[in-house]
């Protein structure tokens, strides 16, 4: 029987220099793999540095004219998967996967009692070692509540089933946070964390999606990363991990108060108080009850503390 084919989708903007380690460290597996890189609308040579690749038939080139965000290009890594491909992960094109990481992750789907919606390995800092996650386990079963309370959190890297993710896509109005997707598929079936360490998680960089921006626009991105965790699993959240809620909010409150949109904040901030009250949940929902131009010289604040 030959084996079943694993997709990487590789999305990048602007990383002439880094994105060929990434395709090929997924390239090398010892396991079938169809890599799509989807080019968000580079201005540097990243186009150039890409071509070396175009005649490899386990590639699939695609480019924005624009850029249009990193949700955007998963989106559209997603929409050009193969038909055969029957798992896909989404590979940072900063990082890289280790030898025998796809091999791994889909041995565990092929011999797990009840089959999983996802299967996640380890990820470490190439610099020190460490590991950049937290899980209940070192391996075992992975269940919704682990993720929406934050027993599962921070980086790993996983493969899930093309079947489940089916439609299902990022929401592109988000900055960030887009772990709820794969939690959605949790609610299909559990996941699974194997003890391997599978990808060098780089943390290094001034261009990365974790490090916040603080303009309007920026901010409502960041807005709807919360938003979106909140809208899907707020019900789920309170009934298991209600403080873990609260302090959801009151990140989401944050950012809607810089974006400019009063009415979220003012949702956001009263589930803030009620969940997890605290000092700054108070100041948070009386920050929305301010005038705009207080808000928006906050803002400025807010930016040039943060610069």
């Amino acid at each position: 029987m030959p084996l079943p084919l694993a997709a990487v989708v590789i999305p990048t903007f602007n990383r002439a220099a880094r994105v060929g380690a990434a395709i090929t460290s997924a390239l090398e597996q010892d396991h079938p793999v169809h890599v799509v890189v989807v080019d968000d609308g580079s201005t540097d040579t990243t186009p150039a540095a890409l071509q070396r690749f175009a005649g490899d038939r386990r590639i699939t080139l695609v480019r924005h004219e624009i850029n249009r965000g990193p949700s955007a290009a998963k989106n559209s890594g997603l929409e050009h998967l193969p038909a055969a491909a029957r798992y896909a992960g989404i590979l940072d094109s900063d990082d890289v996967l280790l030898p025998g990481a796809i091999r791994a992750l889909v041995t565990a789907f092929d011999t797990a009692s009840d089959r999983p919606s996802q299967v996640f390995g380890w990820c470490s800092d190439p610099l020190s070692g460490a590991a950049t996650g937290v899980a209940p386990d070192a391996a075992g079963t992975i269940e919704l509540a682990d993720a929406i309370c934050g027993r599962f959190a921070g980086e790993f890297w996983q493969l899930a089933r093309v079947d489940l993710l089916a439609e299902r896509r990022f929401d592109e109005r988000a900055v960030g946070g887009e772990s709820w997707l794969w939690w959605r598929l949790m609610r299909e079936a559990p996941a699974m964390l194997i003890p391997d360490v599978v990808r060098h998680y780089d943390r290094s960089g001034g261009d990365r999606v974790s490090i916040p921006a603080y303009d309007a626009r920026a901010a409502a991105g960041r807005m709807w990363a919360y938003r979106r965790v909140l809208d899907e699993f707020g019900v789920e959240m309170r009934l298991h991990c209600r403080r873990h809620h609260g302090e959801l909010a009151a990140e989401a409150a944050k950012w809607a108060l810089l974006a400019g949109d009063r009415r979220y904040a003012r949702w956001a901030a009263t589930a803030a108080f009620r969940d997890a009250p605290s000092r700054r949940a108070a100041a948070l929902w009386l920050a929305q009850l301010a005038p705009r131009q207080l808000l928006a010289g906050l803002a400025r604040r807010h930016r040039r503390h943060a610069g």
